[in-house]
């Protein structure tokens, strides 16, 4: 009896939870407006197509950094331009930092997002949003992780929230002509989201009042791998479903093209089917070029100390029509301190000697 009353309790508040759903356009996806990775889907529960984790992996799967060895530092910044002339302001914002560290058991990330976008066809208000979380490797397949976020909105109501977020990744190998084959699930927004019903008007339905967004207990899972892999070139792609309260269905593909591992060209579209039912949506996909190099700085004691002394640089730009009107152009740039150790160890047998 005891079961059966748990279960009915959780179904009673699931159900209570998916009685509507009716968002403001767009702000499903609040915090993948900040950089080019973003808009361009290379930010994705398995790590992309070719697969990268940093501290914006928090945004799709708190597991995606557990593998990594380098602290990180990260910065990105969006700027809006609407055409529709009815919008008071023309021009919006989006940005983000963040900074990872890996410890002896563990990999500690923390991001920082915040968007100021008031425009008719996309609002997402001002919100500050913070996220922290821990990764760890449990085999040399299966990574796992959590973390807890919360932030302040403003703008037409004032509304704070507060969740937690859990995840795993499984590399799995190669599987047929797909290299690198990785599948991974996250259950984000475990708590508390935005809802603020003065904004009727920016909804899929202006008629109704607005739901939380983004949606409680949102389910991401997806698979990502190469299928064309050489020393000088390699090709992946990406698919995420995306399932909020089950209510909705967002569906991510990506595509990514590699030459040298330096240069990357990432193209991506995502189809939000309530959106496209609504008429809210925009089919042009999103693109990003990124490109990674080594630099060195001499006569640093600290930097010599940590290891620090040549580190790794990646920035990139992107671009994506948002909803008709709205065009969003981006840059990032994504420091990790060190560089990556790529030597196998040495294994030597010391014997008896006769």
């Amino acid at each position: 009896m005891k079961k059966i009353a748990a279960v009915m309790a959780v179904s009673a508040i699931l159900l209570s939870a998916v009685y509507a759903y009716n968002p403001p356009v767009g702000n499903e996806s609040l915090f993948e407006y900040s950089s080019p990775a973003a808009l361009s889907g290379r930010i994705s529960v398995t790590g992309g197509a070719l697969f990268s984790a940093g501290p914006d992996s928090l945004i799709a799967n708190p597991a995606l950094t557990a593998g990594e060895q380098r602290s990180a530092l990260n910065v990105g910044f969006t700027l809006f331009v609407s055409g529709n002339d009815e919008n008071e302001y023309p021009l919006g914002s989006s940005f983000q930092t963040g900074i990872m560290i890996p410890f002896k058991l563990y990999v500690f990330s923390g991001f920082i997002d915040g968007n100021f976008t008031n425009f008719d066809e996309f609002y997402i208000g001002n919100n500050l949003n913070v996220k922290a979380g821990l990764s760890k490797e449990i085999t040399d397949k299966l990574d796992v992780g959590a973390s807890v976020s919360g932030g302040l909105n403003w703008g037409y109501g004032f509304d704070w929230s507060l969740a937690g977020n859990i995840g795993f990744n499984y590399t799995y190998g190669d599987l047929g002509i797909l290299k690198n084959f990785r599948y991974g699930a996250s259950l984000l927004n475990l708590g508390k989201s935005y809802n603020d019903l003065k904004r009727n008007a920016y909804a899929l339905d202006d008629s109704a009042a607005v739901t939380d967004f983004p949606q409680f207990i949102t389910l991401k899972a997806g698979a990502a791998a190469s299928i064309l892999k050489n020393d000088v070139m390699e090709l992946g792609f990406a698919a995420d479903l995306t399932i909020p309260c089950f209510q909705n269905l967002i569906l991510d593909l990506s595509a990514q093209f590699a030459l040298k591992n330096a240069l990357v060209l990432s193209i991506g579209e995502k189809i939000n089917i309530m959106e496209a039912v609504r008429g809210k949506s925009n089919f042009v996909p999103g693109f990003s070029l990124s490109y990674k190099f080594d630099f060195s700085v001499s006569n640093n004691e600290y930097l010599a100390r940590n290891d620090w002394s040549q580190s790794e640089m990646n920035v990139s730009a992107g671009y994506k029509n948002l909803y008709k009107s709205v065009h969003a152009i981006s840059a990032a740039a994504d420091l990790s301190l060190g560089m990556q150790d790529t030597t196998a160890p040495k294994i030597t047998i010391v014997g008896e000697e006769d």
